[in-house]
């Protein structure tokens, strides 16, 4: 309990501080467009400012968290120098994005989805860069340290356990898109804290959009310990990321099925079925592996 109870105060800190700062950005965003300096962020309502101080919030408090936990050099005993992380790397971006790419063939196919507008090099700019930073910080937190800090107490299974609800959990947590925020005040921040469990109240949508998440997390904890090395977790994060980002720019959702097709691309009992598939390939790609032979059992 001490363990999550630090990981806990973690995700709460981040909080607190995501919402103080989130009229902050509002605000500086606001005067820049006044100025006539971005004009096109005056176009985003207050819920992407607050999406972002919490992204900010969570990076600027990783280094504290980490001197916390005691982090000296390795930020999880389990972890080993991989030899192999060129080939891990590349077989995690091969499987992250080939899984999504397949995704977005069947719901284009299906209907669910349409193209509404041409790829451009800045869309792949910005998906790369996204893709890069998600892949690379998520995984030295969740699969890193917090999982690090799970095994100095619980066994392997356990920790990938906890490490996957709660991936699934921060992930599920978002502020609802249908409040209207009309005047942003300095607590404005906090009064859409309540409103990021909404998801949480709907049965179906918790169905598919949870368990695609804790599914999604299993398969990274699983390449993470089966490897001994985040380099495999790392490539499938960002692969998943990387085409997620693009078909969210490039298609429009036409209809949903929950709880087989959600809301996002992501999001649902098909893409379970997919990273099902994809967790088969990781335990089998790594049953070979030197580096598992003294790894812990999954």
């Amino acid at each position: 309990m001490k363990e999550i109870g630090k990981i806990l105060t973690y995700l709460v800190a981040v909080l607190l501080c995501g919402s103080i700062l989130a009229p902050l950005l509002y605000w500086a965003a606001h005067a820049l467009a006044d100025a006539g300096v971005l004009v096109v962020l005056r176009k985003y309502a207050f819920q992407k400012y607050f999406n972002r101080s919490l992204l900010l919030c969570a990076i600027a408090l990783l280094w504290p968290f980490a001197c916390w936990l005691g982090v000296r050099g390795k930020i999880n005993s389990a972890l080993e120098p991989d030899r192999h992380w060129k080939k891990h790397l590349g077989q995690g971006l091969f499987l992250g994005a080939g899984v999504m790419a397949l995704l977005s063939v069947i719901y284009l196919k299906t209907g669910y989805y349409s193209i509404k507008a041409p790829l451009s090099p800045k869309i792949l700019g910005l998906a790369l860069a996204s893709a890069s930073a998600v892949g690379l910080l998520e995984e030295w937190l969740f699969r890193g340290a917090i999982a690090g800090l799970l095994l100095k107490s619980l066994s392997a299974r356990a920790a990938l356990v906890w490490t996957s609800g709660i991936f699934a959990v921060v992930h599920f947590l978002k502020p609802n898109p249908g409040i209207v925020i009309q005047d942003v005040g300095a607590w404005t921040g906090f009064t859409l804290v309540p409103h990021m469990f909404h998801q949480f109240a709907q049965p179906l949508l918790l169905l598919a959009g949870f368990t695609t998440l804790f599914v999604f997390g299993w398969t990274l904890g699983v390449a993470a310990m089966r490897t001994r090395a985040l380099w495999m977790s790392i490539g499938i994060h960002a692969g998943l990321v990387f085409i997620k980002a693009i078909f969210s720019k490039v298609a429009t959702r036409q209809s949903e099925a929950l709880p087989w097709v959600g809301p996002e691309l992501q999001i649902g009992l098909v893409p379970v079925s997919l990273l099902l598939f994809a967790l088969a390939l990781v335990w089998m790609w790594t049953a070979n592996s030197e580096q598992n032979k003294a790894s812990h059992s999954a």
